[in-house]
């Protein structure tokens, strides 16, 4: 196994319980508290779809799959490049959520406690935690050298996040009202002031 597949694999075993620590607390004890939840395929298509993703992630990381990939193969410099901005990417996911705290959660949802995070990452773009995701979903495709986790991502996670965040969008705005509003005009939606 190439010595970058091996970093790979040590991450994504890292960060995946990182995560499932953050998704487990988020719902834990807080049924009760929720005023609104959305409904629809918008509410478990994308989190299976990334999950889909995260299992050819793992695969990818073992030569028994052969990925391919758009017929170039990038030299150790740039894979290795590329698993540093896996990284940092995975780790403001990480932090997006974190900052989120008791307004976090898996699931498209309103607390009734909920509240409008507006700091860090935040006070730049409504849905950091999206685009990190992306954007680390296509540097470890880069990184394994998997043509299937890049399609995959750009083709089907990339069109349903939007969607996705469009739709928690709509719900910010109904229960935030004006507030949302004004925090929508001095943000952008991924990328600052777009």
């Amino acid at each position: 196994m190439d010595p970058i597949n091996i970093l790979v694999l040590v991450a994504l075993v890292f960060l995946m319980s990182a995560n499932y620590a953050g998704s487990q607390k988020s719902l834990k004890g807080k049924m009760g508290l929720v005023a609104r939840r959305a409904s629809g395929w918008l509410q478990s298509v994308p989190p299976n779809v990334l999950a889909f993703s995260t299992l050819l992630q793992f695969l990818g990381c073992f030569p028994i799959i052969d990925t391919w990939f758009l017929g170039y193969t990038p030299d150790s410099y740039v894979r290795i490049l590329f698993f540093v901005l896996f990284l940092l990417f995975s780790f403001t996911q990480i932090r997006s959520y974190k900052t989120l705290k008791e307004s976090y959660s898996t699931d498209m949802l309103i607390y009734k406690n909920h509240r409008l995070v507006k700091n860090e990452l935040y006070r730049f773009i409504r849905h950091p935690q999206y685009l990190s995701q992306l954007l680390a979903d296509l540097c470890v495709g880069v990184a394994l050298l998997s043509s299937p986790v890049i399609i995959l991502t750009l083709l089907v996670g990339f069109p349903l996040l939007i969607l996705r965040a469009k739709k928690e969008e709509e719900m910010l705005a109904s229960h935030f009202k004006g507030d949302f509003d004004s925090y929508k005009k001095s943000t952008g939606f991924f990328l600052p002031f777009i």
